[in-house]
């Protein structure tokens, strides 16, 4: 089983025919369409579809929950990928774009059985995510050499130590083995036949990396190195979307911005605008834009946020902890400085430190620089050198794992920060 996809499975030790059938994922998935399309169709017309509105509304239905359940899949390979707030946050995100191409292509649909086709699809979410967290805890047993309480803690992941060469009757998802201890003759052989068995052996670092969302810099090899090298594919992928993205939001998003940039004007004296050079992609300096938020200095000497609060001003309090500030920077976007996912790039005063006391820092520097990043909704922002390490943790964990999913995942739990404030400087 891939490591990826370890925590997504219905745990192993229901091995039992009827466990594997319904807690199987396409089974699931499959009753949960047939579910949908049928009560649909019942309630709205009490029988068959009977002209072409009616069965127009039940491929959308189905295109709308077969995309979900992909999408759904795949965040839920990361770290908080499986929190109900971004898969039912998800699924809000797919009906709202289902009802904007509705409009703007102007699809012939039942506007009855549409309404009631949504209204069951998230019910059908809601439960789907209560039941699956019902049956997806997993009990990995943990052989000498590793010390359960050096991994992670999950809500949905159970570590139980063995102390004999025998499972006592209990069925366990995987055996976690720390690779770099070396194991007695006895617990070798133990190990071949569970997996010979079928029970997954996993390796304690890397199933300690899945969890928490980050490498260990400690651990690094030259083949874990090599990992980092990311698809030139998907960077091709990647940049069409963020000029698509970009292009799409503007007529949007340039109103409000010249609005706020009127608001900071008359708020405090200065430029609405605050341009630095920051490091992206390649180690090469550019210049980044940011709406701004503290008032003017003529100092050019490369500080932390959290030293220089006492210049905030009062709409840059705001705009900082909504992360409107950033805006701008869409314009980086454009030009290919930037993209809307990826680490966040520093000063280079910064940069040159940082590699100073983290010789693997420039890695970070393989991808251009984003918005957003990994490290900024999981950590928040960084002020001081351990926390910078902790950051190049969570970096490494993104090139490492870049793709469109995780991306996705990224922006939800930026819409995440922008309501709530977490992660803001």
């Amino acid at each position: 089983m891939e490591r990826q996809t370890l925590l997504l499975a219905p745990p192993s030790r229901y091995n039992k025919w009827y466990e594997k059938i319904l807690l199987n994922n396409f089974t699931g998935h499959l009753i949960g369409l047939v579910t949908l399309l049928c009560a649909t169709q019942l309630i709205s017309y009490q029988g068959l579809p009977q002209d072409s509105a009616q069965t127009s509304t039940l491929l959308i239905l189905a295109a709308m929950y077969i995309t979900n359940s992909l999408l759904t899949f795949q965040i839920s390979k990361f770290p908080g990928g499986r929190s109900p707030t971004y898969t039912l946050g998800l699924t809000v995100v797919v009906i709202g774009i289902t009802l904007a191409l509705l409009v703007i292509t102007r699809t012939e649909y039942a506007r009855t059985s549409l309404f009631i086709g949504l209204s069951l699809f998230f019910t059908l979410r809601f439960v789907a995510y209560g039941f699956s967290q019902r049956f997806r805890r997993h009990k990995f047993a943990v052989v000498p050499g590793c010390d359960p309480a050096t991994l992670p803690a999950h809500k949905n992941v159970e570590w139980r130590a063995l102390t004999s060469t025998s499972f006592e009757d209990s069925r366990f998802d995987g055996i976690i083995v720390d690779l770099k201890e070396t194991l007695s003759d006895e617990w070798v052989r133990f190990i071949s036949h569970a997996n010979i068995q079928g029970i997954p052996v996993i390796d304690a670092l890397h199933i300690s990396e899945l969890i928490r969302g980050k490498v260990d810099l400690n651990s690094l090899t030259v083949n874990d190195i090599n990992d980092l090298q990311y698809s030139p594919l998907y960077g091709l992928l990647k940049r069409a979307i963020d000029i698509f993205a970009v292009l799409l939001a503007a007529p949007i998003i340039a109103p409000f911005c010249l609005l706020m940039a009127f608001i900071i004007r008359i708020d405090s004296p200065g430029p609405a605008l605050f341009t630095q050079m920051r490091i992206g992609k390649g180690n090469k300096p550019f210049r980044i834009y940011k709406f701004r938020s503290m008032a003017p200095t003529d100092t050019t000497e490369h500080r932390f946020a959290n030293e220089e609060t006492h210049r905030i001003t009062r709409v840059g309090a705001l705009i900082r902890k909504t992360r409107i500030d950033e805006l701008p920077q869409l314009l980086n976007v454009l030009m290919g400085n930037m993209s809307l996912v990826g680490p966040r790039p520093e000063q280079p005063g910064f940069v040159e430190e940082f590699e100073k006391a983290l010789p693997l820092y420039s890695y970070r520097h393989m991808i251009k620089p984003g918005i957003t990043g990994w490290a900024q909704v999981q950590q928040g922002y960084a002020c001081e050198l351990e926390e910078t390490q902790e950051k190049l943790m969570h970096d490494f964990y993104y090139i490492k794992h870049l793709s469109f999913s995780m991306d996705m995942l990224i922006i939800l739990k930026t819409i995440r920060t922008v309501l709530t404030g977490f992660g803001a400087r």
